[in-house]
């Protein structure tokens, strides 16, 4: 553990010192980023003004959720998701071999090299809305903070999974370079109070596809419309995680290397 600890110390030095090189483009990614992020929020904004509404939440608890999706990917693109553009890079170039032949897990050396610190500039716009929308709820118990960690470390595991089905992915289907569009299309939905939806389509974003344990779940718990019953999200998540991991060993063992 410790040496994975120090592996990425490492690498986040190298990064942040590649970045500094040109301050002036991180500084623009970053700002990029961040005004990305708050498109959809900013959307919500002008629903709430317009007397328009989601039913049975007002406008602070709806950010909230779009704050918490924020967050989660805040966290998790710039550790996880730099992997996926790595492994479509690396295995169209021939240059993912290199990481085979490193004195550590491919895995681990996959998320160590896609590490991007552009990335936390999510973070920083998630931080920001995460505030603004606990400014204007009632202060939630300690209770509620700690279901609320629990359930947000199983968010992350869960967008950690998804970089794993989608990276893996790419073993086989090289060409498949738009697969952060499928990424988009699908979590859109965990952005928006699952309740908005038909139950079917809760069933679906729950249970199948657990896009609504990133946002919506743990906005529940913090909110206290939730108690520890939710925390079954934990076991989905680490079930989720796990499969995650079987598909891109699985796939990775089927990698035929830059001569196949």
């Amino acid at each position: 553990m410790r040496g994975v600890i120090y592996c990425f110390g490492a690498v986040m030095r190298t990064k942040l010192a590649e970045q500094m090189a040109y301050r002036s483009h991180f500084v623009l990614s970053v700002l990029l980023l961040i005004a990305g992020d708050l498109v959809v929020p900013l959307v919500t904004l002008l629903v709430y003004n317009s007397g328009a509404s989601f039913p049975g939440w007002t406008m602070h608890e709806a950010l909230l959720i779009q704050g918490i999706f924020a967050l989660a990917k805040g966290v998790a693109f710039p550790f996880f998701f730099g992997m996926v553009g790595t492994t479509l890079g690396q295995v169209r170039e021939g240059t993912f071999d290199l990481l085979l032949l490193r004195p550590r897990p491919v895995m681990l050396m996959a998320m160590l090299t896609g590490f991007d610190p552009d990335d936390f500039g999510r973070l920083l716009s998630g931080a920001v809305l995460f505030g603004f929308a606990l400014s204007g709820l009632s202060a939630p118990s300690g209770e509620e903070w700690i279901r609320f960690t629990l359930l947000f470390a199983a968010s992350i595991a869960i967008l950690c999974a998804v970089s794993l089905f989608l990276s893996g992915m790419l073993f086989r289907w090289v060409g498949s370079s738009r697969v952060f569009d499928i990424f988009d299309a699908l979590t859109s939905f965990g952005m928006y109070p699952g309740t908005i939806y038909a139950k079917s389509l809760q069933n679906l974003f729950t249970y199948v596809l657990p896009i609504g344990l990133i946002a919506y779940v743990p906005a529940s718990a913090l909110l206290g419309r939730s108690g520890w019953g939710t925390l079954w999200a934990l076991a989905s998540a680490a079930v989720f995680l796990t499969l995650g991991a079987v598909y891109w060993n699985r796939m990775l063992k089927g990698y035929t290397s830059a001569g196949g």
